[in-house]
């Protein structure tokens, strides 16, 4: 791929956060803060798109275990207490039988 150079306007804050970061010594140049910035942005888009893929994911599983049948009705503040202790106490036990 060729070697494109863009024109990209900054705001006074971005251009004196650019100056700081070459002026520390972090970056040799304002291009590699604005590549690094661009790669640490890229990054974020693709973990935030695997977190989206696996909330679906759960919705999903979730939306098929309601129409097996498979939940618990809760109807009272109580109740809710409860199911969260037993679970804790459950997800508590699997931690410890799976480190031994």
């Amino acid at each position: 791929m060729a070697n494109v150079g863009r024109n990209l306007s900054l705001t006074d804050r971005h251009r004196r956060f650019v100056a700081e970061q070459v002026a520390s010594g972090r970056h040799a140049s304002a291009s590699e803060v604005v590549r690094e910035a661009l790669r640490r942005y890229e990054d974020d888009i693709a973990r935030e798109q695997a977190y989206l893929e696996m909330l679906n994911r759960l919705a999903e599983e979730g939306e098929a275990a309601y129409a097996k049948g498979n939940y618990t009705r809760l109807s009272s503040r109580e109740q809710v207490r409860k199911f969260i202790r037993e679970s804790g106490r459950q997800a508590a036990r699997r931690d410890v039988e799976s480190d031994v």
